[in-house]
């Protein structure tokens, strides 16, 4: 610190205060209320598209020129920058052709990336996954090899072929028996009957669902599978798994090309769902669609199966252990037994169970019963799969493509998709380290903030708001992770901007951290058919003290209102009309 910081003189003094009284002036909500049109620093909009074809580039080029017109200035871009070190050089040639189309509309890009609830890095070594401890998988010797044999399992009524009018003579429900489910003898998978569901626009949610009660072995991996039909259907269609107390533990999903409707027509197909009975072994599963706008849908054949060891973990975090029966002998890997040689697929929810080989001179004996301990990576949520925060491998990779991000683009600003991390602190890798579930989050944010100013100082790093939020996910009981974020906001460094996106509690999350000294950000629109909800978010960020922007959000690719929402946003004079030109190319970008 050099001495001239010290001759300020008295009248320098006074300007400086003023200067300061001024800026908290302006910043306070009474402030923020009476001026009706502040500006917003970053307006921003959200484009989710890589660059495999030239097609991509045009897509993008056109949203640039688009959001450009109207005093947009920021494009948030997914565009799988994780595995940015691994990019061809035809890949990095239309990443030019792009840069050159932002700097021309003044559109700075900034790369989200490092998603870590839904699987970042697993693409490069699936291991790297969240594994949940199955405990005492029984197996049993025959020959050179021990085998999973698995105990008789039903769903009662599971074919769906005994009914009382429109009604199905099961343990649980599905929604209004001859309003939207219907008893259908025409059209059907297996036996003579299934269920229909239709007139789903008269439902308060869309929803046309069957939930079955069942009781199972606590601790055991099950497979849960049900048979769809769909036509010119418009809604998520899924099938699900929730413990006894009603929280989500596992989902799958059907994957079929939409129409430009959005809807979807599908022959029978088989969707599956793989979960972890619980310790008191009660589980509800469910099948149908969610959200469902209209359309026809049928589901037939609803059947379960035990699994042996499916897509064991092979990482020092998830040790692989086989024990004799009684639990008294463990033996060793390598010179007792082996695995055979597989990929592990933590996305394949229909991967199958793997024996384990007896290897030359086996301490193991034929016919013995061995007890096996692994760990399997859960697909719950949308569905999805968890990274392991606590495996050193990881931040590795990170700082591979950060490096790459860096040199291919150079952005001054980051954004952490740090968001719905679902399954988390489960295995030994993080159990090891002894310190709760919020400080393994708020160190893996910590070190990918670290990784980012190592390779840009002066970066700014923004981050998806839900994972430290008290009013959204940062709490304890979410999904399958073992622990409680609770207190990880005041864990985390000041300087990161938070994108608040829970639309419900807006008003909430920007002011709680507003308070705590954070700067906030509106991730708004989602997809809705007019901008209702884009103009509540806008006066709750006009509202918010050190709110530095807003963002038309669509994951839907839905760009229809994007000139709408610059006109909305745009920094206006008073006399309400939009800024010149000029005063915004004054913004410099630091790529």
């Amino acid at each position: 610190m050099t001495r001239s910081i010290f001759r300020t003189t008295l009248a320098g003094a006074f300007l400086s205060a003023l200067l300061l009284a001024a800026s908290v002036l302006s910043s306070s909500p009474r402030a923020l209320a009476a001026d009706a049109t502040p500006v917003m620093k970053d307006r921003w909009f959200y484009v989710s598209s890589g660059l495999r074809t030239d097609a991509d580039v045009e897509n993008i080029v056109s949203l640039i020129e688009r959001a450009s017109a109207v005093d947009l200035n920021g494009m948030l871009w997914a565009a799988s920058w994780d595995g940015a070190h691994t990019w061809s050089p035809e890949v990095i040639a239309r990443l030019e052709k792009v840069k050159a189309a932002a700097d021309k509309g003044k559109i700075e890009i900034i790369p989200i990336l490092w998603s870590v609830g839904y699987g970042t890095m697993t693409g490069f070594d699936p291991n790297l996954a969240e594994g949940l401890l199955v405990e005492d998988l029984p197996m049993t010797v025959h020959g050179d090899r021990a085998l999973f044999e698995p105990e008789d399992v039903s769903i009662a009524n599971g074919d769906m072929e005994t009914w009382n009018g429109d009604q199905l003579t099961i343990d649980g429900f599905h929604d209004r028996p001859g309003a939207v489910s219907f008893r259908d003898d025409a059209t059907v998978h297996g036996g003579a009957t299934s269920l229909r569901f239709e007139n789903l626009e008269t439902q308060e949610h869309g929803h046309g669902r069957i939930m079955y009660r069942v009781d199972l072995t606590p601790g055991r991996v099950y497979r849960a599978t049900v048979w769809a039909k769909g036509e010119n259907l418009v809604g998520d269609v899924v099938i699900q798994a929730y413990n006894g107390n009603g929280s989500g533990v596992a989902t799958g999903s059907i994957r079929v090309p939409r129409e430009k409707d959005g809807s979807v027509t599908f022959d029978w197909t088989k969707m599956h769902v793989l979960f972890q009975a619980p310790e008191d072994g009660k589980m509800m599963l469910y099948a149908g669609i969610w959200r469902g706008k209209r359309g026809t849908m049928w589901l037939d054949d609803y059947e379960i199966e035990p699994l042996g060891l499916v897509n064991p973990l092979q990482r020092a975090g998830t040790p692989i252990t086989v024990k004799s029966a009684d639990g008294k002998t463990i033996y060793e890997q390598g010179k007792d037994w082996a695995l055979p040689k597989f990929t592990v697929q933590p996305w394949k929810p229909d991967a199958e169970s793997q024996p384990i080989l007896l290897t030359e001179g086996s301490a193991i004996k034929d016919g013995e019963k061995l007890a096996v301990d692994f760990y399997y990576p859960p697909l719950v949520g949308a569905p999805q799969i968890g990274t392991c925060m606590s495996e050193p491998e990881l931040y590795e990779y990170f700082e591979k493509s950060a490096e790459a991000v860096a040199k291919i683009l150079n952005p001054q600003k980051w954004f952490l998709s740090m968001d719905e991390i679902r399954c988390a602190g489960t295995c030994k890798a993080c159990k090891d380290r002894g310190i709760s579930l919020a400080a393994i989050l708020a160190d893996c944010i910590e070190k990918q903030r670290a990784i980012i100013k190592d390779v840009r100082p002066d970066a700014d790093v923004y981050i998806w708001s839900d994972m430290l939020d008290p009013n959204h996910n940062a709490r304890a009981d979410y999904y399958v992770c073992d622990g409680d974020y609770t207190g990880v906001w005041d864990l985390v460094p000041k300087d990161l901007i938070i994108s608040c996106w829970y639309y419900d509690k807006r008003e909430l999350s920007m002011k709680f951290f507003s308070e705590r000294g954070f700067r906030t950000h509106g991730a708004a629109y989602y997809d809705t058919d007019d901008l209702k909800s884009c103009e509540d978010w806008f006066d709750v960020c006009k509202r918010t003290p050190n709110c530095v922007g807003i963002m038309y959000t669509t994951w839907e690719r839905k760009y229809e209102l994007l000139e709408d929402f610059g006109k909305l946003v745009a920094p206006k004079k008073a006399s309400g009309k939009p800024l010149s030109q000029p005063g915004r190319s004054s913004r410099s970008s630091k790529r």
